[in-house]
């Protein structure tokens, strides 16, 4: 690994006890006892993306999904080609070496080699058989995570990097006097990052986490995962407030097909039949590809989404649900101008004129002509 103080590139026995030979400093995370892919500079390159240098805050629960791997995993099978391969020749070779002894032993070398070849065509018979469905799952949970990588870093630096917030240490902000709509989300995570962005005075969103909470006379919009439980969240929503504006904002599951290496993927095996027939019942709109992905158990978090779209996600909701938008701050950080994209001059000059840069004053009545510029008539 390389260090994050002196960049020198540190074998193991160089980093004992998470300190430098060469400069004697410390890190706080090594991959090696911390986990593959852990380490501080890439803590800090990761941090520095997510919060745009900062100016974005972001939780430590979405950093876990973050460091989470995007896509499908591998698939597995119950056999391989190779080991079986290598079980076969390891039995033909202890029944020739049986064969060339004497006594008892030929006869357990031959049986011994007799149970290798069998397990090794066991194995390359059923190279191409797939493995049973098996759970996919974030890699740290919250404690878990905490203490490998928040703790870590906090003992090592005293302070977490810049725009990075402690999920539990966000405090929610008075209610707004005048909401001009509810946002119901179920999702901790997602509600701590948009409090920790001041998106509930911004947009005068009233956030709620439970359906039962949502009061009387505002327009709600729902935010939710790519699951079956997000999509009869917003059935469940509709049906509960008949007559009023429920927008569905959620991680459409469509999205997700499109690309699922873009997106984290988590798999339930043992989802409830009857989740997946209510599922079909309340929410009949969703097409077979859809609804056999939610079948086979996969699921894709709304959390996991980068803040910056999460939150854009979470403004054009309310921007429909007639929240207002404030300039400046998160909720309307600028879109840095792409160099290979070249300023209209007509554009530029309209604009100059207007803050009166490039015209001259003209004369004003009863005053005479106006001042000159030096050396023109």
């Amino acid at each position: 690994m390389i260090c994050p103080h002196c960049a020198k590139s540190l074998r193991q026995r160089e980093r004992g006890g998470h300190r430098c030979s060469y400069c004697r400093k410390d890190f706080a995370l090594d991959p090696k006892s911390e986990g593959t892919g852990l380490n501080d500079l890439r803590i800090r390159k990761l941090t520095a993306k997510l919060t745009l240098d900062g100016r974005l805050a972001c939780t430590v629960g979405q950093l876990r999904y973050a460091l989470q791997r995007r896509g499908r995993p591998e698939p597995s099978f119950l056999g391989s080609r190779g080991g079986g391969s290598c079980l076969g020749v390891l039995g033909i070779a202890a029944m020739v070496v049986g064969l060339a002894l004497n006594g008892s032993l030929t006869v357990l070398l031959a049986l011994g080699g007799m149970v290798l070849i069998g397990t090794g065509v066991r194995q390359f018979w059923l190279a191409d058989t797939p493995a049973p469905p098996a759970p996919v799952e974030l890699r740290w949970d919250a404690d878990d995570f905490r203490r490998t990588v928040v703790d870590r870093w906090k003992k090592v630096y005293g302070t977490l990097p810049s725009g990075l917030v402690e999920d539990d240490l966000v405090r929610p902000g008075p209610p707004p006097a005048e909401p001009a709509f509810v946002l119901l989300c179920p999702d901790r995570t997602v509600t701590t990052f948009l409090q920790a962005n001041d998106y509930p005075r911004r947009h005068r969103a009233l956030l709620v986490t439970d359906l039962r909470a949502v009061p009387a006379g505002l327009p709600v919009v729902v935010l939710h995962d790519a699951s079956p439980q997000g999509c009869l969240l917003v059935a469940d929503a509709r049906a509960a407030l008949r007559g009023r504006r429920v927008l569905d904002a959620g991680l459409p599951v469509r999205t997700v097909l499109v690309d699922q290496d873009k997106f984290v993927l988590l798999r339930d095996p043992h989802r409830s039949e009857e989740l997946q027939a209510r599922l079909e019942r309340t929410v009949p709109g969703l097409t077979g590809g859809e609804r056999a992905w939610f079948a086979e158990g996969w699921w894709s978090p709304l959390a996991a989404l980068p803040p910056k779209r999460l939150l854009a996600v979470a403004v054009r909701a309310a921007e429909r649900a007639g929240g207002r938008s404030t300039a400046g701050g998160p909720a309307g950080i600028p879109a840095p101008r792409r160099p290979d994209r070249p300023e209209n001059p007509i554009e530029t000059r309209r604009r100059a004129l207007a803050v009166g840069f490039l015209t001259w004053p003209e004369e004003q009545p009863g005053h005479g002509p106006g001042p000159t510029r030096k050396g023109t008539a």
